[in-house]
């Protein structure tokens, strides 16, 4: 009847048999704890309150925000393919766009409020468009639901992160994103004292990508 929930200190369980800890970790048992790294009681209340509120299926826990947006990209993208994003972006977003450029995917940064440059830069193998819902810090609003019709016209997937407009003021599922990020270090503890990250999405995308 806590009112908190707990915070677990550990980053390994107890297995009662080699054979348990052996279906733990290829998956063929039930889907338990197996190292902190992947997940624990702690941080697995976080995924489910926060996918709750983001109304998706599942959401994924991280380190920090940036560690976040990566995890995002990096899960969808490989050298060759093309990803469409707002040049309007948080300077450590770029920052990530940048090094996946590095790595063979082609990168074109578009005015995130004009809809004829989202339009103008889709291709027909453009695998992602990653943009803010409101940037940060020049607080652009962007027309999410319109972007992403733009860009499941050429089947993207759409990532959004919301972390100044929040799930309070824009539900970017409901718009039509496939997955949304989200800094843990800003809105989601309000008082500066954690540094976290979150993605969420459906449940093939966040446990099987």
């Amino acid at each position: 009847g806590e009112m908190s929930e707990a915070i677990f200190l550990t980053q390994g369980f107890v297995y009662d048999s080699a054979e348990q800890a052996e279906a733990r970790f290829i998956e063929t048992g039930p889907d338990e704890f197996i190292y902190a790294r992947y997940g624990n009681p702690t941080v697995r209340m976080f995924e489910e309150r926060i996918a709750a509120i983001e109304g998706t299926e599942d959401a994924f826990a991280t380190a920090s925000g940036m560690a976040a947006v990566n995890g995002t990209l990096t899960a969808l993208l490989k050298a060759g393919d093309h990803v469409v994003a707002a040049r309007a972006l948080f300077g450590s977003c770029l920052y990530v766009l940048e090094i996946l450029g590095r790595f063979g995917v082609e990168v074109t940064l578009v005015d995130g409020t004009d809809l004829g440059q989202w339009r103008a830069a889709m291709r027909d193998g453009t695998r992602v468009v990653f943009l803010e819902s409101v940037s940060n810090p020049t607080l652009e609003v962007i027309d999410v639901k319109s972007v992403c019709q733009i860009a499941h016209e050429k089947g993207a997937i759409v990532i959004v992160d919301n972390v100044f407009a929040t799930p309070t003021f824009s539900k970017g599922m409901e718009l039509g994103a496939d997955v949304v990020v989200y800094s843990a270090t800003k809105h989601i503890d309000g008082s500066g004292r954690c540094l976290g990250g979150v993605g969420c999405g459906t449940r093939q995308y966040i446990r099987k990508v």
